[in-house]
């Protein structure tokens, strides 16, 4: 899932996946909520490996993530995982992810444009007395930050095939 979400939206996939006897796992990092991107990407390398001990799985997996859970995935498999390759990834599917950095977060910072941003998505997209500065998903997702370099300076595998859905909001905030 993404920043700010849980794992409930993967709720009507989920069902038509296990009606196509495919097995799905879900990564809930809700309760990390004061960890960075890397921290995030090490909890989510700790749940594949004990999932797959428990499930007797082996093989190569799918991912499907949303927005900020691509960035992690990213990470895991391209920064912390890279040239090592433990991580047996099949595709890695991302919906919306901010691949190079996510303009709202660097909006959230912009001195002239921060209070409007924040006033208009309070209560839709952030909470109430949302502080961008205290939230480390959203430093580590603006652009120019040191976790995007370092996804950019790692590049992708060439053992994942990734793909990219390209999503837009059509709801008017």
């Amino acid at each position: 899932h993404g920043w700010n979400s849980h794992p409930g939206i993967w709720n009507r996939l989920s069902p038509l996946l296990a009606g196509a006897e495919i097995p799905a796992w879900k990564f809930d990092f809700t309760g990390m909520r004061d960890a960075d991107m890397p921290e995030i990407a090490e909890a989510l390398s700790g749940y594949i490996d004990t999932t797959r001990r428990t499930a007797g799985y082996t093989g190569p997996v799918d991912i499907v993530c949303h927005s900020v859970g691509t960035c992690i995935a990213r990470y895991l498999f391209e920064v912390l995982d890279g040239e090592a390759r433990h991580e047996k990834v099949r595709q890695l599917i991302g919906i919306g992810p901010p691949n190079n950095g996510s303009a709202l977060a660097e909006l959230f910072y912009d001195p002239g444009r921060r209070a409007e941003i924040i006033g208009r998505l309070t209560g839709v997209f952030v909470p109430e007395g949302f502080d961008p500065e205290a939230d480390r998903i959203v430093q580590d997702v603006r652009p120019g930050s040191a976790v995007m370099q370092q996804l950019r300076s790692a590049g992708t595998r060439p053992d994942i095939t990734y793909r990219v859905i390209v999503t837009a909001n059509l709801k008017k905030v």
